[in-house]
């Protein structure tokens, strides 16, 4: 975020994270990290899209924590 990259500020955002079978991410919840760069994580995160987990070879949904680093 512009105001972030403007006051320097760099950390890593730590956000649990539920993907689906269909490997979009369906909930983002902050755990840690820099305040100013939490909804920027989150907002990326919810673009992102994964291989789904597999349990005996079916889809299935997963919980998961995911770290995004911010740095200049």
């Amino acid at each position: 975020p512009s105001n972030a990259r403007e006051a320097n500020v760099q950390g890593v955002v730590l956000l649990d994270t539920v993907i689906a079978r269909d490997g979009t991410v369906i909930k983002v919840q902050p755990v840690s990290g820099p305040e100013a760069l939490t909804s920027a994580a989150m907002e990326a995160v919810r673009w992102w899209r994964f291989e789904p987990y597999q349990v005996n070879g079916e889809p299935t949904d997963v919980e998961t924590t995911l770290a995004v680093e911010f740095r200049m």
